[in-house]
């Protein structure tokens, strides 16, 4: 339900705030008192287009708030839920839709305060309301609307069997992108096959498991220079350990010095710390002629292995080239190609059988579509007959109505394609809802089809403007008796010159334009008690003096009540 419209620099409106009721709500006012501003109004805060001529002039923003109660709409809960956003733990059935006019540019929407995507916020507030302007595009004018209402219609066992015809289409769809992926290109896939194939036997070949490259290029570097190793080793083995005669060791020299301070130290005992420093040296180097005598020992020139790491170098290399900058690269594309081969080949064990696969399930989706199709037709004649029983009591006693049923490309929703047709006038063919009435003939058709769907409708808000334009007499009645049956059920906001239609409310605002310091202002009115008499006796055509229309009023407003 809507529970109010704040409205805030809107067009002439400065500022106005309407609280709608359960039931019947009217809006009434001269012609081009501002009306449809009101209407502009509730488009804009449902995502309708944001124009900056709205604005009112002057100012340099507008907002639009609309607060609904979405108590028994479970549907849209989920929607707000999937957006990201959490409802009012206090009132959490309450939603708040506002959207900002800027003549800067930027119009953010929110839902209860949080700026959300215009896509969702319009997917969200499309099924809050329906609105039926006389010369706007209607939901009830769309083909898959019309369909959907159809179905609807048609109760639990179309609605079941609609279900199961989109389950099976998707599973035959699935099947055939399966055989697609199968049969197409046959040669190609048995290529890609022997090219896996032949990629993983060469890196199966190289035998790369538990191989270290750095490990591999150090030893190579050894080899490949082993002569000026052995050279350096033995010149720095001269230098520290193996003296030549020529030139005392250094581990000679040590040795030397590690005696002489072990004598001085009987004399001065304060050098016993200098006397430990040069033994852990002297230490120090033997231990390093050891490391060099034992490295001398290891590096011998063999080119058979340095050979056999040149060879294996050059494989890594030419592998890396290919299938990835490292080892753990390599292995890593070996896997995969791996699953794609098994893929690959499962493919090929199940070509024998896809073809069958796709003939049952294609099966299954035609035998639901058919039963779909009949539950239509079947659900179509009903529909039929009682749209042209509310129609014959809006004074369209000559109307014809048919919902064609006709085969459609096979899709998730069956093989059929739903259009409303309509002949209003003797002679005339039948011909799409959407291009055989206008003005009044159109709104009547909408309240009809209003009246008739109210059940099978999940949107609880409809909006009617004009819907008695052109149009009196009995045939006004009926309009306004439908509208207030219809209002038990749904609420309604509707946009009226008729006092039948207005008498039937049960909250009338009067929409009214005056001037105020020079300029033009748009003002909002709720009526009650004798306000409300003289707005009908107004809608009636009556003047102030008019005692006699008034006591009409009066009588129809009571006569209201008392059927009520």
């Amino acid at each position: 339900m809507l529970i109010s419209l704040y409205i805030k620099h809107f067009g002439l409106i400065d500022e106005a705030e309407i609280e709608f009721i359960p039931g019947l709500n009217v809006l009434t006012g001269e012609t081009g008192a501002g009306k449809s501003i009101v209407l502009e109004a509730l488009q804009v805060v449902l995502g309708g287009r944001a124009q900056t001529e709205l604005i009112r002039t002057g100012r340099d923003k507008a907002l639009v708030q609309a607060v609904f109660d979405i108590a028994g709409l479970p549907g849209v809960r989920d929607r707000v839920t999937e957006a990201g956003m959490e409802m009012d733990e206090q009132e959490p059935d309450m939603l708040i839709l506002s959207r900002e006019i800027n003549r800067l540019g930027r119009n953010p929407c929110r839902i209860n305060g949080r700026i959300i995507n215009l896509g969702i916020y319009r997917d969200i507030a499309g099924s809050l309301v329906d609105l039926h302007g006389q010369h706007e595009q209607q939901s009830l004018l769309m083909a898959d609307r019309q369909m959907q209402l159809l179905d609807r219609y048609g109760g639990d066992q179309v609605l079941g069997l609609l279900q199961d015809t989109e389950q099976a289409y998707r599973q035959w769809r699935k099947n055939q992108r399966l055989m697609e992926k199968i049969t197409s290109s046959g040669r190609e896939r048995q290529q890609r096959i022997d090219m896996i194939k032949y990629q993983m036997e060469e890196i199966d070949a190289a035998q790369l498991a538990g191989v270290d490259e750095n490990e591999l290029t150090a030893r190579r570097d050894v080899l490949a220079n082993a002569e000026r190793i052995s050279l350096l080793v033995e010149q720095v083995l001269l230098s520290i350990h193996n003296s030549d005669n020529r030139c005392p060791a250094a581990v000679d020299l040590l040795g030397e010095a590690n005696n002489n301070l072990d004598e001085l130290c009987r004399y001065i005992p304060a050098l016993k710390s200098t006397q430990e420093n040069i033994f852990s040296a002297l230490c120090l180097v033997e231990e390093t002629a050891r490391e060099l005598a034992s490295c001398k020992d290891n590096v011998e020139a063999d080119p058979r292995e340095l050979n056999y790491i040149e060879e294996r170098l050059a494989l890594l290399d030419r592998l890396k080239k290919k299938y990835g900058p490292g080892i753990a690269d390599i292995m890593a594309y070996r896997q995969q190609i791996s699953g794609e081969f098994d893929e690959l080949l499962a493919m090929e064990n199940d070509a024998a059988g896809i073809d069958e696969l796709v003939h049952k399930s294609a099966m299954e989706y035609y035998a639901l579509a058919q039963q779909l199709q009949a539950g239509r037709l079947k659900a179509a004649a009903g529909l039929e007959e009682a749209i042209e029983r509310e129609l014959k009591d809006l004074a369209m006693s000559s109307v014809q109505f048919a919902v064609q049923v006709s085969d459609a490309e096979p899709g998730p929703l069956g093989q059929n394609a739903v259009e409303f047709l309509i002949s209003p006038n003797p002679g005339e063919p039948l011909r799409p809802l959407a291009k055989s009435a206008s003005g009044g003939e159109l709104s009547r058709v909408m309240l009809a089809l209003k009246s008739i769907l109210a059940a099978a409708d999940e949107i609880n808000i409809l909006v009617f403007d004009e819907v008695d334009a052109g149009i009196g007499g009995y045939t006004l009645q009926a309009v306004a008796d439908k509208l207030d049956r219809l209002s038990q059920t749904k609420q309604i906001l509707c946009v009226t010159h008729a006092a039948a239609v207005a008498a039937c409310a049960a909250r009338h605002y009067l929409i009214k334009k005056s001037a105020n310091s020079q300029r033009t202002v748009t003002s909002v009115t709720s009526l009650d008690g004798e306000d409300r008499i003289n707005e009908l006796s107004r809608m009636l055509g009556g003047g102030q003096e008019s005692t006699a229309l008034f006591h009409h009023v009066r009588d129809l407003l009571r006569c209201r009540v008392l059927k009520d």
